[in-house]
C-alpha cells in the first residue's frame, strides 16, 4: 500500500448534508411493505423492527423510493442531493470562487453526461469538475484527489458526495432495503499553510479490481429489456465475503498507516464507513484503537459512498474535534476500494 504524507493545511470553508424531503422510514414502515409480512399487526412489526435494528444496527432511513415503486417526477436524484448539500457548504462564503469540484458517487442519473459538470454549472462555475466512482469509499476517494489538487496549486477544492442507493435495492434481497439509503454531504476545503483548520498527516487509497463484482449490480450499460425483466441492475454480492474483506483490509491499512502500531494512541476519533458498527468495534478492537466512533448511521442509514463526508459534517456542526485530536477517516466498499486518512485538529 502506498502511503502518501503530504503533511497538508487545510480550512474548512463550509460544510453541509442533504436528506430525501420524505422523512424518515422506520424498519416498522419497510416491513409494512414486504408481501411476506402482509396483515401483521403493527406491534408486530414494530417488534420486528427492533430485531433488525439489533441486528444491522440501523432504526431508520431516508429514501428517494420505496422498495418496489415505480419511478416518478420529481423524486431527489444523487445529483439533486448533492447539488444541495454543495450549496449548503458554500452558504457562508458565496462570494468567494470555487476553484475546483469533486463529485462522488455509485449512483448517477446520467447515463453519459458529467454530473459533477451538472451540479456545477447550476452552482454557475466554470471551475474544473472531476467525478469519482469508488463504491461505498466515495468519500475517501473524492477527498484523496481534493488533496492532490489543493497541494498541485489550486486554493480551495469542493467536495461533494450522494447517493440514492435505494434505486438499486434488490426485491429478492430484503436485506438491501434495510442497508441502503439516501443522501448527499459537502465540504469546502481551503489549502492553509498557516493557521490551518486540520492537518493531514498521511493517506492512502488503493483498489483490488479482482474483486469487482463482489458486492455490485450486476447488469452491463447501455441497459437491455432482457436484463431488467430478469431483475438485473439491482445490488447483490456475497456480503458475508465482503465484511471478510474488509476486515482484513482495515487491519491492513492501519499496519501500513501506523507501523508497529505508532501513533494509534493519538487517534480521539474514527470516522468510519457505515454499513456495519459491529465491523468496525472489531477493527477497533483488534487494530488497538482507543477511539470513539462519529456515527450517524442509526439516524440515517447506510448512505454508502457519501458516508464518511456526512458523518464528518455531523461531527464539524457538533465541534466534536478538539486542538491535537487525532481523526481519522476509512473505509472499505465494494469494487473493491480502501481507503485511510489521518487528521490532526489543530
Amino acid at each position: 500500500m502506498n502511503v502518501l504524507e503530504p503533511r497538508l493545511g487545510l480550512q474548512v470553508l463550509g460544510h453541509g448534508r442533504a436528506l430525501p424531503a420524505d422523512g424518515p422510514v422506520t424498519n416498522a414502515a419497510l416491513l409494512a411493505l414486504d408481501p411476506d409480512q402482509q396483515g401483521r399487526a403493527p406491534e408486530t412489526l414494530t417488534a420486528l423492527g427492533r430485531k433488525v435494528t439489533a441486528r444491522l444496527g440501523f432504526s431508520q432511513r431516508y429514501l428517494s423510493r420505496r422498495p418496489g415503486a415505480a419511478p416518478h417526477d420529481g423524486e431527489e436524484t444523487s445529483e439533486s442531493l448533492a447539488l444541495a448539500a454543495a450549496r449548503s457548504a458554500l452558504g457562508a462564503h458565496a462570494g468567494l470562487e470555487v476553484q475546483a469540484f469533486v463529485h462522488g458517487t455509485t449512483t448517477t442519473s446520467r447515463y453519459t453526461g458529467s454530473q459533477a459538470a451538472a451540479i456545477l454549472g447550476r452552482l454557475g462555475s466554470h471551475a474544473s469538475a472531476w467525478e469519482v466512482k469508488a463504491g461505498c469509499s466515495a468519500s475517501l476517494a473524492s477527498l484523496h484527489l481534493a488533496l492532490a489538487l489543493l497541494g498541485s496549486g489550486h486554493d480551495n477544492v469542493l467536495v461533494s458526495c450522494a447517493e440514492t442507493l435505494s434505486k438499486v435495492m434488490n426485491p429478492a434481497m430484503k436485506e438491501t432495503w434495510f442497508i441502503l439509503a439516501d443522501g448527499g454531504a459537502a465540504l469546502w476545503l481551503k489549502r492553509a499553510p498557516s493557521a490551518p483548520d486540520f492537518e493531514v498527516r498521511k493517506c492512502l487509497y488503493a483498489t483490488d479490481g479482482a474483486l469487482v463484482d463482489l458486492y455490485t449490480t450486476p447488469g452491463r450499460l447501455p441497459p437491455d429489456r432482457a436484463t431488467l425483466e430478469a431483475g438485473g441492475y439491482a445490488m447483490a454480492g456475497d456480503g458475508t465475503r465482503l465484511r471478510e474483506e474488509a476486515l482484513r483490509r482495515y487491519l491492513e491499512m492501519l499496519g501500513a498507516m501506523f507501523p508497529g502500531g505508532r501513533g494509534l494512541k493519538d487517534i480521539r476519533w474514527v470516522v468510519a464507513h457505515q454499513i456495519n458498527r459491529k465491523l468496525i468495534e472489531q477493527v477497533l478492537e483488534v487494530g488497538g484503537l482507543g477511539a470513539r466512533l462519529v456515527w450517524s448511521a442509526d439516524r440515517v442509514g447506510n448512505v454508502g459512498g457519501a458516508s464518511v463526508l456526512f458523518s464528518l459534517s455531523e461531527a464539524l456542526e457538533q465541534g466534536l474535534f478538539e486542538p491535537g485530536d487525532g481523526v481519522l477517516l476509512m473505509s472499505v466498499g465494494g469494487g473493491l476500494s480502501f481507503a485511510m486518512q489521518h487528521w490532526v485538529k489543530r
